[in-house]
């Protein structure tokens, strides 16, 4: 179906970082996404380091606020070790920063991934079938922004 896996990416802002941070930098280049103090759970370093390919999407979401703010592209592909970061997110340039996030209900109930059963790993799996119905809905609450979403998400 996609040429791409479709991942979650979970930060807490309480910790003092928020997803803005990326959206609104002016990077150009991939921008550095967590690091081996930041992600701790084994299941999010797994996957980083065997599944996370460059052009994979990532769903950005603020758990405390219980809000999917925008989407990104992998640059790099995952790693557990070696540089500063553990994957690289492509230039916020080409990120599409949602004007209406999703919230977690009731936009997101039907994704494993945002609930606890599924477990509290910053990285989670987002299944082929979730991710279609979850794409409709990004374009519905953000029509001015479907051509972006499409760009993004059709990209590779």
């Amino acid at each position: 179906m996609f040429q791409y896996k479709v991942w979650v990416f979970k930060i807490n802002t309480r910790r003092g970082w928020e997803f803005d941070q990326y959206f609104l930098s002016r990077s150009r280049g991939p921008y550095e996404m967590g690091d081996e103090g930041w992600i701790r759970s084994a299941s999010s370093l797994r996957y980083l380091r065997e599944e996370v390919k460059r052009g994979d999407v990532f769903l950005c979401y603020e758990t405390d606020r219980k809000r999917l703010i925008g989407v990104a592209r992998a640059a790099s592909d995952g790693r557990d070790t070696g540089r500063d970061s553990l994957v690289d997110f492509c230039p916020p340039g080409q990120a599409v920063r949602l004007e209406n996030p999703l919230v977690r209900r009731p936009d997101l109930d039907h994704i494993q991934a945002f609930t606890p059963s599924r477990g509290r790993g910053t990285v989670q799996k987002i299944d082929a079938d979730e991710f279609l119905r979850l794409r409709r809905t990004m374009v519905r609450k953000n029509p001015s922004q479907a051509e972006a979403l499409r760009r993004l998400l059709d990209h590779y």
